[in-house]
């Protein structure tokens, strides 16, 4: 399988999961393979929670439909399902299940590098290497060995059926499925280019933090390993890809508003071939839409000195739309005086809150180690009854299943809740992270521009903007200071509740077996009461941890609408249109168009979110506006009110500002 990622992981594993691969694959037929995929399944939605976000699949199912449209084995059923998990990793257990973690749609970049992870797990079902499992373990002891990568609480949990012994997956499958996955993609018209980026944002992430990492390079080739095998196949052999071809992908780029990207592979063209009018081309036009305007004009205009009389044509029409657009959009100086004191105010009110955060993170962090402690301290009691046979409806199975479910509600309270209070993060000196430093570099950023004199026009433009993002920084401190509060309460309740779990272990451990290896009813009796207290408990605590879960993510959705709109997109018109084009990509909707924003003062990230939040509650960018303003509510509040999984709007918002910001390579000198 592969790795994939998310933008604030805590593990990363990339391909261990995938498979195991001790006989021969071809004694195992189609119907055989897709039967035990079947099977491990269900196995797999025991251990994990799925996300049931619409948008989110439709998301992932495009790009799959896609791919699987491109393959050779047209005998397999494939499907995805988004499992409610914040780790990087996707896996497969064959048949054409694939599996995809939330916290991994949260780390890729683009369409392209979604694809290059779907192809590389469809190249694994290709090539079958996910066709048999190993003699001594069956479907669900896998399955529980696999989430004891993820967790200590499930791994312990795990121990009562003796989970199975994972493979590790050999070094050439996961190559050739690199290979097959580059195949399919560049068939399916996805940038092959991707899986290396893809690669270069996952090694940069371990250039940072190590220990995310760590165990993918125990078992895996490393990421300078697979990339050399990557650039040594033919579509993305530089000795093999003409100018062409590399141009070609460069618009594929663009017109898929990977605007940023798109500048960094015309740059390339061009040192190959400078003249080139078409690369030219493109290249003035992606600077428009990253806001150079005066370098796109320049670059226009040579294009149009050097090209065909048909790209002169369309360059110097797209000179004049520049223009024409720029007439029509008066900026007129701003009364700075009135901006600068709301600054601030708005750092003054900051100061506070991040005060109050502080105390709350770190007060959770110490509840997050002595529940840590305790849980460790329970699991030295858990009766082993490995070498006991579980036969199906016993008395011992049901135990064991709620057992599993309560272990599976230990993990999502602990792990969103100790994510939440991790993710908020510290300024503490050359300790700065999370969310509180982004918002931190926020206000730096907003503020650098009411120091100059005069304000350069692209900040100009944003300054009516300014009120309005202050605010939305304020409701991102207000959102994580309830984030860990339910954080905390998530953790309070899981206390309790270990108590409970505690208890009902201890008289697990004193009952006897009847004949035929099942618990003595009497024993179960007593157990039925102590077992459904500790798994409700259990159950509230991993909703609480949900909620905090929710909470953050609102304060992650409002910083990236404030930094889409920092991106100054609104201005002039024709750059305001590339968001559209970027917005009609991924949810199938344009937006409101440039008159209805002004008229409505939004922001684009205003325009941004609504658009999202639409899509995914099957409604209109106008109606979710009417609604915030009925309400008197923000969008990211009216996302919430209506129900939408607040990651899902995140991860939208996410991929239309690295659609003006991604570039790989800074991210790799960067570290």
């Amino acid at each position: 399988m592969t790795a994939t990622g998310r933008l604030l992981p805590l593990v990363l594993i990339a391909s261990l999961l995938c498979t195991l691969v001790p006989a021969p694959a071809r004694a195992v037929s189609t119907q055989t393979e897709i039967e035990m995929g079947k099977a491990q399944d269900k196995s797999v939605l025991e251990q994990y929670n799925v996300v049931t976000d619409p948008l989110l699949y439709q998301w992932v199912n495009d790009v799959g439909q896609r791919l699987w449209a491109q393959t050779a084995r047209k005998d397999i059923p494939y499907n995805v399902k988004i499992l409610d998990t914040q780790d990087i990793n996707s896996f497969t257990v064959g048949g054409g299940y694939i599996y995809i973690n939330e916290g991994a749609l949260d780390f890729v970049q683009s369409d392209d590098e979604l694809a290059g992870i779907l192809g590389h797990e469809t190249g694994h079902n290709e090539r079958r290497h996910t066709v048999t499992l190993p003699a001594k373990a069956n479907a669900l002891n896998l399955l529980l060995g696999i989430a004891s990568i993820f967790s200590p609480f499930i791994y312990h949990f795990g121990q009562i059926m003796e989970a199975g012994i994972i493979a590790k997956q050999s070094r050439a499958d996961e190559l050739q499925a690199d290979q097959y996955g580059l195949l399919l993609m560049s068939r399916a018209g996805f940038d092959p280019d991707a899986m290396v980026s893809f690669m270069k944002h996952l090694d940069a992430t371990h250039a940072e933090t190590p220990s995310l990492v760590d165990k993918y390079f125990q078992d895996h080739p490393g990421f300078p390993d697979r990339v050399s095998h990557l650039v040594g196949y033919e579509p993305l052999d530089p000795t093999k890809r003409t100018t062409d071809q590399q141009l070609v992908q460069a618009v594929h780029d663009q017109d898929t508003a990977r605007y940023s990207f798109a500048q960094l592979k015309f740059q390339k063209v061009l040192k190959l071939d400078p003249g080139n009018p078409v690369a030219l081309l493109h290249l003035g036009q992606t600077q428009i839409a990253l806001g150079l305007n005066e370098k796109g004009q320049q670059t226009l205009a040579e294009a149009a000195e050097k090209g065909t009389p048909e790209t002169r044509t369309v360059a110097l029409s797209n000179i004049k739309a520049l223009r024409d657009s720029q007439n029509k959009f008066t900026l007129t100086r701003t009364n700075l005086a009135p901006l600068r004191a709301l600054l601030e105010d708005t750092k003054a009110r900051q100061n506070v809150a991040d005060a109050t955060i502080a105390a709350r993170r770190d007060a959770g962090r110490d509840q997050i180690k002595a529940i840590d402690a305790r849980v460790q301290n329970i699991t030295y009691g858990m009766p082993d009854l490995s070498n006991i046979q579980i036969r199906n409806g016993s008395r011992l199975e049901a135990i064991i299943r709620n057992l599993d479910s309560m272990g599976r509600s230990i993990d999502a309270a602990f792990g969103k809740a100790s994510g939440t209070i991790s993710g908020v993060g510290s300024l503490d000196r050359n300790k700065e992270s999370g969310l509180v430093k982004e918002n931190s570099d926020i206000m730096k950023e907003l503020a650098a521009p009411l120091a100059l004199d005069p304000v350069p026009a692209q900040s100009l433009s944003i300054l009516p903007d300014y009120p309005r993002m202050f605010d939305d920084l304020q409701l991102t401190q207000a959102d994580m200071i309830r984030a860990l509060d339910a954080s905390r309460a998530s953790l309070a309740l899981l206390d309790v509740s270990l108590g409970d779990l505690d208890e009902f272990i201890k008289r697990l451990s004193r009952s006897d077996l009847a004949f035929g290896g099942d618990i003595q009813l009497a024993d179960y009796n007593a157990l039925v009461p102590i077992m459904a207290k500790a798994a409700d408990g259990l159950s509230r605590a991993a909703v609480a941890g949900s909620q905090g879960q929710q909470l953050f993510m609102m304060a992650r959705a409002r910083q990236l609408q404030s930094r889409i709109t920092m991106l100054g997109i609104g201005y002039p018109e024709d750059r305001y249109s590339t968001l559209q084009h970027a917005l009609d990509l991924r949810v199938k909707n344009p937006g409101l168009d440039f008159t209805t924003m002004t008229h409505d003062d939004l922001t684009p990230g205003e325009v941004a979110a609504a658009t999202i939040v639409a899509a995914d509650t099957n409604t209109t960018p106008e109606a979710i506006v009417q609604e915030a303003k009925a309400t008197n509510r923000h969008i990211v509040d009216v996302a919430n009110a209506r129900g939408m999984h607040a990651e899902a709007l995140e991860i939208f918002l996410g991929l239309v500002y690295l659609d003006y910001t991604d570039d790989p390579e800074k991210e790799a000198r960067g570290h």
